[in-house]
């Protein structure tokens, strides 16, 4: 029912050169609306020149308790697919021009304490299988002291990776160029990790020797097994706070606002496109330090 959808994710992964998460999100959103169509059999045209057909869907997803964020990022995902058919010109004009969606919030991201973190680096220590405990210990270092994307961990290969620089290198969106120090940590348990750890993982699939992450079968090890391990360590430590390998990356740009390091330094090392991202860590610290320090005091005062 809906035009070029094929040619539309291409665009989307060679000109924009969109992540292959980004991408499937994309065509999930618009095939939730040609659902919504098909069911309700609405031919396309009456979508171009009826704006209450796309009225109709977003008061369909509110019924449906979505959540806001949700029927955000689908009104983006229409969006950049409508644009995509006017510049073929498919069609003449965006019928989601007249749609307004829900405002956002801004929602303050999880930050750990230097406490918290220390904690949930012994748990990693003190595991009893030491060749995956190495191996996380590592990851979570890198997360932290490095702000790495839990996507960026699962993809990054031997090559990223200049010890005599002490550097990371990734391209990124547009083909852009992102450096990232290499901190004495980072670099010392991953050498410890690559060393003690990885040659016994990759003899289990050597095919898979271009990546640095494996898994316990020697495969390189995805999402979702990243954030079960962490997952395991958090709790171990004791830590209540709903964590996720983002929640690393967070702390890391917390803290470095926190010890009053340049925003712009920042936005470089986070790899954002807009400082605007960026700037919610200016906020985020001012909260965070009024957390812990009323912390610090119920405890002086018991």
């Amino acid at each position: 029912m809906l035009k070029n959808l094929e040619h539309f994710v291409q665009v989307l992964k060679i000109e924009k050169n969109h992540s292959k998460n980004t991408v499937n999100s994309y065509l999930s959103d618009i095939k939730s609306f040609e659902k919504f169509l098909k069911k309700r059999k609405i031919p396309f045209k009456k979508v171009i020149d009826n704006s209450e057909v796309i009225k109709n869907y977003f008061r369909y997803l509110t019924r449906s308790k979505i959540s806001p964020r949700s029927i955000k990022r689908k009104y983006s995902s229409l969006s950049s697919y409508f644009t995509y058919l006017i510049d073929r010109k498919e069609i003449k004009k965006n019928p989601l021009n007249s749609i307004f969606t829900p405002k956002l919030s801004k929602k303050l991201p999880v930050v750990l304490s230097l406490d918290e973190i220390q904690r949930i680096f012994k748990e990693s220590e003190n595991t009893d299988n030491e060749l995956l405990g190495l191996r996380d210990r590592c990851i979570i270092e890198l997360l932290y002291s490095c702000g790495l994307r839990v996507s960026e961990l699962c993809e990054l290969r031997l090559s990223n990776i200049q010890f005599d620089a002490n550097i990371i290198r990734f391209f990124g969106k547009g083909n852009k160029e992102r450096i990232i120090p290499l901190t004495f940590y980072a670099k010392e348990w991953l050498e410890k990790y690559l060393y003690q750890s990885r040659h016994i993982l990759l003899s289990r699939k050597s095919s898979e020797s271009k990546f640095v992450f494996l898994s316990n079968n020697g495969k390189k090890l995805t999402r979702a097994a990243i954030w079960q391990s962490i997952k395991k360590y958090v709790n171990a430590a004791g830590v209540t706070k709903s964590v996720s390998p983002h929640t690393f990356r967070h702390s890391f740009a917390t803290h470095l606002v926190d010890g009053g390091a340049n925003l712009i330094e920042i936005q470089k090392l986070l790899g954002h496109a807009d400082i605007s991202t960026t700037e919610i860590y200016i906020h985020l610290s001012k909260e965070f330090i009024d957390t812990e320090y009323m912390k610090a005091f119920d405890k002086k005062k018991n």
